[in-house]
């Protein structure tokens, strides 16, 4: 059976889609209202802006310069078009901690969820692999993460899914140039599209302006429902708690992953993710149970399989490659300056953590102590 590397690249990796049904109601209900000659209400977004001050969220003040500084926005300022997230609970019992000071090793890094980071006499910050899905399983925080994430003083996520982010991103999938998914698709691939997409709730004149990387990419992730995904929880958590949040990318940066394929990766992708959506359906049941068990290892076997069986192996590898090694040194040179500040509390995909070419192996690498808590 052939499988796709996909639904672990955006359950553990992308975190945009993650929150693709706010991005994706935005879309459709735009869509409605221009059918129906109606002008769609313009959202004020004017109080969104970067913390000028030398604090965590400048990298200036610490002396790193990144080519984007972290994204701030004000807590009490900002909002998502997200289902209403429930606050952070803690699952129970508490779990066994294993500490590891300053790991030497790369297969330190091949098991746990929630790293302390430390350096100079900073407070400890806290870095946090996440899974981009809705499960209650994984929405329910284990006490040794609640504990870290109530304690922190600011919270990091990889991009601020606000109402700005959302239009940008929502405006993003849809195509604007005149062509249309089912020309560029087929008639059969369009046909076998629109079935699946049945399901989602999307109309056929909607589909034929969607680009086929967002298609692609809503099929191959759990549908949710009205529930927020583990990352949107956190981050509509962390407003109502009044800490400072901070996106390690923009939105522009993360809608580059997909963009930037080529036109025909794109329905490679897309059709390869149609054929195997029965398979990627039971796939993400053991990446989920693989996440909770915190055994990353496990999740990357997971994904080299998938990418070793898929039809679109080319195009699967390319995505991760984008999606995952060319993002993992822009976020981490970007969270120094946090972790500088310290009390953070940053939460990334799962699958950057491992790796020679993972987070919590470039942070050692610049000097930090890593301790795994979960």
């Amino acid at each position: 059976m052939r499988g796709n590397g996909l639904v672990v690249l955006l359950a553990l990796v992308l975190f945009a889609f993650a929150a693709v049904a706010g991005a994706w109601w935005f879309a459709r209900h735009r869509a409605e209202q221009q059918t129906a000659a109606a002008t769609p209400p313009r959202q004020d977004v004017s109080t969104r802006s970067a913390d000028p001050t030398p604090s965590a969220g400048n990298p200036q003040a610490n002396g790193r310069v990144a080519a984007e500084p972290p994204q701030s926005v004000p807590a009490q300022q900002a909002s998502a078009p997200t289902a209403n997230a429930p606050a952070v609970t803690a699952a129970a019992p508490a779990p066994a901690t294993s500490p590891i000071r300053a790991p030497a090793a790369l297969q330190e890094f091949e098991r746990g969820l929630l790293w302390r980071v430390e350096k100079g006499g900073a407070a400890p910050s806290f870095v946090f692999g996440t899974i981009h899905v809705a499960d209650p399983r994984v929405t329910q925080l284990p006490p040794a993460v609640a504990s870290a994430f109530e304690g922190a003083k600011s919270f990091a996520m990889e991009a601020v899914l606000d109402i700005e982010n959302s239009l940008k991103f929502a405006q993003a999938t849809m195509l604007s140039d005149g062509r249309d998914l089912e020309s560029l698709a087929g008639p059969e691939l369009f046909a076998k599209t629109e079935r699946l997409m049945q399901s989602y709730g999307v109309p056929h004149e909607v589909l034929r302006t969607m680009k086929p990387w967002a298609v692609m990419a809503m099929l191959s992730l759990p549908q949710s429902g009205d529930r927020a995904a583990l990352d949107m929880q956190l981050y509509q958590s962390a407003l109502e708690r009044g800490k400072p949040v901070h996106g390690l990318e923009t939105i522009e940066e993360q809608i580059e992953v997909f963009e930037g394929l080529p036109m025909d990766a794109q329905l490679a992708l897309l059709s390869n993710t149609v054929d195997q959506y029965d398979a990627i359906t039971r796939m993400t049941g053991r990446v989920i149970d693989a996440y909770l068990a915190r055994d990353l290892a496990a999740i990357r076997r997971i994904n080299e399989q998938m990418q070793v069986n898929s039809s679109a192996r080319g195009e699967d590898e390319l995505l991760m490659k984008r999606a995952l090694g060319d993002r993992n040194p822009r976020m981490v040179e970007r969270m120094c300056a946090l972790i500088d500040a310290g009390g953070a509390f940053i939460a990334v995909g799962a699958l950057h953590l491992p790796g020679e070419g993972g987070v919590l192996s470039l942070l050692a690498r610049q000097g930090y102590r890593l301790s795994r808590v979960y």
